[in-house]
Order: structure tokens, then sequence, then C-alpha cells
């Protein structure tokens, strides 16, 4: 699954453009009053203001792909430059089951990132770990739910399939090149004191178009609103 596209809301696109811009080194495309969008790899990454703004502080987990061999350098890279997340004494989380690593840091909005290697990809490079490369993609992003079966339910009649293995409380949608998190909400995000909850996105999938994700009293709508 490939996330061409993915539109976040922020309280202030101005306090956090610099972040993405100037630390991570994400080219910027579109800049305009309340919304900038930086080139993730193949992905866009938007953030927007509402207006109103909403009385809650929004906030998703999303992450970078980047190559399979180039952890322990991402890691050097961006714990020079803001707090990594721990875990039990651990700053890198290893997944057996999805043969991973991962590394989690916030922006200033308490976004929570997350760069990722994944084993089972052919994407090694040959060059040191260089940011403006090496950031290959959006591979992830969390959806929060207060039903996630249903969730799942729905994401499946779009055509969207669970990943390894169907679960009630976490429950990855998509392949390894991009994955919809689709989670219980109030459970805690992995290498954070956060716990999940729902937030509107707009996520464009090559392939299926730009869905709308946002839950209401029956649980998570989705809205493909091509």
């Amino acid at each position: 699954m490939i996330i061409e596209k993915l539109l976040l809301i922020t309280a202030s696109a101005a306090a956090i453009q610099p972040f993405y811009s100037e630390v991570l080194g994400l080219p910027v495309i579109r800049s305009e009053q309340g919304s900038f969008t930086v080139q993730a790899g193949w992905s866009e990454l938007t953030f927007r203001e509402m207006d109103p703004q909403p009385a809650e502080k929004h906030y998703y987990h999303f992450a970078f792909t980047i190559p399979e061999n180039r952890l322990p350098e991402a890691k050097k890279w961006i714990e020079a430059l803001v707090p990594i997340g721990t875990e039990a004494g651990q700053d890198v989380s290893y997944s057996e089951s999805w043969n991973s690593h991962s590394v989690y840091f916030e922006d200033p909005a308490g976004n929570i990132l997350e760069l990722i290697a994944r084993h089972t990809m052919d994407n090694a490079a040959a060059h040191p770990f260089d940011p403006q490369q090496d950031i290959l993609c959006i591979s992830e992003i969390g959806v929060p739910t207060s039903s996630v079966p249903a969730a799942v339910d729905q994401f499946e009649s779009f055509g969207l399939m669970t990943y390894k293995t169907r679960n009630d409380s976490f429950n990855p949608i998509g392949d390894d090149n991009g994955l919809l998190m689709v989670v219980e909400t109030g459970r805690r995000w992995h290498f954070t004191d956060k716990t999940a909850e729902s937030f509107p996105v707009r996520v464009t999938i090559r392939g299926i178009g730009e869905l709308y994700l946002r839950e209401d009293e029956q649980g998570l709508s989705i809205e493909n609103i091509n």
C-alpha cells in the first residue's frame, strides 16, 4: 500500500514548519497561511490548521521508512537533534514478527514520529545515512477507534486488507510499503506515555484515492472524497 499523501490537523502550522524543514530537512513544496506541505520520499505530508481551532490538542503517530541497513546511523542523527523515546531502558524497538527496528521521537506539537527500518524490504543503502535521501516514505499512520473490528471490516470493503494477523485491539492494514495502524482508543503508543486518541486524518492511497477518516458516535467513519 503506497501512502501518497497524508493530511493532519495542527494548532499552528507556523510553529512546527521549521522542525520539518530545518531540523528534519524535508523540502517544503507548499506553504501558505495556516498550512504547509513537505516531501518525504514518495509521500507528501501536510499540516493544516482548523478554523475555528478545536478545544483538544491534536497529535498523531506516523512513521517514515528508512533503508533497512541504516537504523544505527539514523538513530545517531535524530538523537543529536531531539530526545528519543525509551521503554524498559531501551531506546530502539525491535519487532521479531515484523523483522524491523525503530526509534521514536516527537515534534514540537507532540506528534509521535518513528523512523523504521524494515529488514523485509530490499532498500539497503550503500551510502551513509542522509535524511534528504533516506526518508523514503510515510509508511504508517495511526488510526485509533472505539471499535477496531468494525473499522477493519470497512477498510476491507475498500480492498485494504489486514497485515499479518487480525486482532481486536491492534490491527494494521496494508503491507510493508504502507500501513494504517488501526488501534483501540486509549491504548498506549509504543515507546511513549501517550494514549491513542482519534483525530481527523486525510490519507491518499495509490489505487484507492483520498480517504477522510474520523471518529463519530458509531465508531470510525471512512469517506472516499474523490
